[in-house]
């Protein structure tokens, strides 16, 4: 759309070789400072005029906040306070609930084997909604229990006999019990 107004622009233009001349005058002339001073001034000006409005209307409703509480009943500000104290509690009791979530999730974990920062790290992500997370954890608890697994059965398991620590000159005992010596 654009496009077709510089083409009508640049039409009318070559229409009107005048006009031409006295456009490609605006475009080339820089504003002097003046100018630019003379802006800067107007701006400013409308900034400030926008801070006293803004604070004028910021003092108007704190006026009509403290004038409804004057006119407001006994009753009224009391059924306030209780619904800010029952919001409060509601607050609070949330919390404790995503505590003790947290803290049954973690156990949960370290039961399963995993060390205690991983087991908080998965818990944490199992509230936040992270199953990415909790599976890529429970991935890493299986690779080290496998690991220390493997570690616990090589320890445990004996020597390989290759028979290189027997003495040549010892006799078999597979040989000896046929032959009688």
């Amino acid at each position: 759309m654009e496009e077709n107004k510089n083409v009508n622009e640049e039409l009318e233009n070559k229409d009107n070789p005048a006009e031409q001349d006295t456009a490609t005058e605006q475009e080339d002339k820089q504003p002097t400072l003046e100018e630019v001073m003379a802006e800067l001034a107007r701006e400013r000006a409308e900034k400030e005029k926008m801070k006293v409005a803004s604070d004028k209307y910021s003092s108007e409703i704190a006026t009509l906040k403290k004038q409804l509480r004057a006119k407001q009943t006994a009753e009224e500000a009391a059924e306030d306070a209780k619904r800010e104290q029952e919001e409060a509690h509601k607050e609070y009791v949330a919390g404790l609930e995503k505590k003790l979530a947290l803290i049954e999730a973690k156990a949960r974990y370290a039961d399963m084997g995993m060390d205690p920062e991983l087991a908080a790290k998965t818990a944490e992500a199992e509230l936040d909604g992270d199953k990415e997370t909790v599976s890529a954890n429970i991935k890493k608890m299986m690779a080290a229990s496998l690991k220390s697994a493997e570690a616990e059965w090589l320890k445990s398991r004996p020597d390989a006999q290759a028979g290189a620590d027997e003495d040549p000159n010892a006799e078999d005992p597979f040989i000896k019990g046929f032959t009688g010596k």
